[in-house]
């Protein structure tokens, strides 16, 4: 693994004259916490200080309602086998319903992706979209909340239930699928503070929730439940499945600390993982009876955080590509383009599909997302959207250069890096790759229109300009940081 080299501690950071609150680092807050920003909303975030955006992002956030029932949310199978549409139109409902949340509702969304690649479950595997919608509403109402309970709340989900076999676990035939899995990616680790009596004697805490109708919700069931004594981390009783939960944190609050901050470590600030970070975050996290909220806010107001070490060492996933560009350049697609199933298809295609991950792990994301046959297929996406906005109306691209670069600088040097400042993260573009941008950006128009000020961003020939030099950009490889 390689070595994180940022010195910087979890104090807040206070800017100075040195290290100062500007766009590149509100611009790493959009990208990391969100989905990105465009120009104008950019400028809002600068009216706050490091410390009152973080607190504004998660605020809003918490204030968030979670997505509104469809119509379908709590019904049965006899209710969609009466529907006229197969389930897998209900679930393709589903997803374009979260791409909309995905491109307005930022940070909840943000945590909502995440936690959904925490807690798996596989749409496929059972094939039920009201269970699919409720699962998704419990991520959405509980990425902000409790830990410790939202490990309780998720194994008691239908979806859940029914993904790792919790729905077949009987006093009768204890299945241990999900009681492996609590433990090796839930709460502590592969292999790590459990041995194999702890997994089949949890199994037997947790049977009894066997009983639906119609394929309705799963509810407990005594007759099913094992009700015998059970040693679970050296401690033996008749232990049930809230049982189960108490003991795991109060016997493994510290390996659960590090555990899951150093998850949110590598998905928020860098894989390269700073130990010592980890482990003062992870001592914060079980001090504060592990609240996400406040392991949030202490996480991006550090000065760790905001370290420019830190700021362009993550890929963008296929969903980070998808909405970073749309929410950056705030640009228009042509009403007849049905923009949600684009997304659908697009992100399944490029590894990621929404609700449905690749195996319980997960998408390990990062480095995994870049691959020789994963990038061409970025590239032909982006260019492929880009096309999308010029068919809608090509003045948007003189509009968003505008937006940027205001409305009267004529140097094509200075306009290429202003949006090269924009659109990237915190780095020094090669010299090479600069002049060939430069050239891109000037097109067909003579240097001398450049020099006698005889080109203005007015011109007509600016759109075109500004396309051309989007389109050089996105393929760069810096384009796929974030």
């Amino acid at each position: 693994m390689a070595k994180n080299c940022s010195n910087k501690s979890l104090n807040e950071f206070i800017p100075t004259l040195e290290n100062t609150w500007d766009e590149k680092k509100a611009l790493l807050v959009a990208r990391r916490l969100e989905f990105g920003v465009n120009k104008n909303d950019l400028s809002n975030y600068l009216n706050y200080t490091p410390s009152e955006l973080i607190d504004k992002i998660i605020d809003d956030a918490i204030n968030l309602d979670v997505s509104p029932d469809p119509g379908w949310r709590d019904w049965n199978s006899t209710d969609f086998n009466n529907s006229g549409k197969n389930r897998g139109a209900f679930f393709r409902d589903h997803q374009r319903l979260v791409f909309k949340d995905l491109l307005t509702n930022g940070f909840r969304e943000r945590l909502t992706v995440f936690w959904s690649n925490h807690f798996v479950t596989e749409y496929f595997m059972y094939n039920h979209p009201a269970y699919t919608f409720r699962y998704y509403n419990n991520i959405q109402q509980n990425v902000l909340g409790n830990f410790k309970e939202f490990v309780r709340i998720i194994g008691l989900d239908d979806a859940m239930l029914m993904y790792l076999n919790g729905y077949e676990n009987k006093n009768s035939a204890p299945n241990e699928n999900y009681s492996r899995e609590l433990f090796e990616l839930f709460t502590l680790g592969e292999g790590n503070g459990y041995t194999q009596e702890d997994i089949t004697e949890t199994a037997r805490a947790l049977t009894g929730y066997n009983s639906r109708t119609n394929q309705g919700p799963i509810s407990f069931n005594e007759k099913w439940y094992d009700d015998g004594e059970k040693t679970i981390f050296g401690r033996t009783g008749n232990w049930n499945y809230d049982d189960v939960i108490d003991i795991l944190f109060e016997e493994k609050k510290e390996i659960i600390g590090n555990f899951i901050c150093t998850k949110l470590y590598k998905y928020f600030i860098s894989p390269n993982v700073n130990e010592n970070i980890v482990s003062e975050l992870s001592t914060f996290f079980i001090e504060n009876d592990f609240s996400l909220d406040l392991l949030y806010r202490k996480m991006f107001k550090s000065e760790h955080f905001f370290d420019t070490f830190n700021s362009n060492v993550l890929i963008k996933s296929p969903i980070d590509l998808l909405c970073n560009l749309f929410i950056q350049l705030n640009l228009e697609v042509p009403e007849n383009f049905n923009l949600d199933n684009y997304f659908i298809y697009k992100s399944r295609d490029m590894g990621q599909e929404i609700l449905n991950p690749v195996d319980v792990a997960g998408w390990q994301g990062n480095h995994d997302w870049i691959s020789t046959g994963s990038l061409p297929m970025r590239w032909d996406f982006l260019d492929d959207i880009l096309w999308k906005f010029w068919q809608k109306d090509k003045n948007q691209y003189q509009k968003y250069l505008k937006e940027i670069v205001g409305d009267n600088d004529t140097n094509p040097e200075s306009i290429v890096k202003k949006v090269i400042d924009f659109m990237f993260c915190e780095y020094v573009i090669k010299q090479e790759d600069l002049i060939d941008a430069i050239e891109v950006f000037k097109s067909d128009v003579p240097d001398i229109y450049y020099e006698d000020g005889t080109w203005t961003i007015n011109d007509d020939s600016v759109p075109l300009q500004t396309y051309r030099l989007v389109g050089f950009l996105i393929k760069l490889p810096e384009y796929q940081l974030k």
